[in-house]
């Protein structure tokens, strides 16, 4: 499966969005899934780890434009988008 994966900052290296692909030999994955593997395999490529301390995500998801949960399964020929958590006061 093929995987279409944008990065936002803080998780680049170069401190503006990224387009990657990525390519696993699994028919679906769970985003959960897909960001503990991106934290293990992609080091070089992430700026900031996608798994906290608490060994939690830290971040949201949107498939093909929307928003969803980490139970989201993803398929062949996804966009996935990888945005930070925004707080502000």
């Amino acid at each position: 499966m093929k995987l279409y994966i944008k990065l936002f900052p803080p998780y680049t290296n170069s401190g503006r969005p990224e387009d990657h692909e990525l390519e696993l030999e699994a028919e679906s994955i769970k985003l959960q899934d897909l960001a503990f593997h991106l934290s293990r395999e992609w080091e070089d490529k992430l700026n900031y780890s996608l798994i906290n301390d608490e060994k939690l995500v830290n971040a949201e998801f949107a498939v093909n434009d929307k928003l969803v949960s980490l139970d989201h399964q993803v398929s062949d020929g996804d966009r996935i988008a990888i945005l930070p958590y925004v707080g502000g006061g």
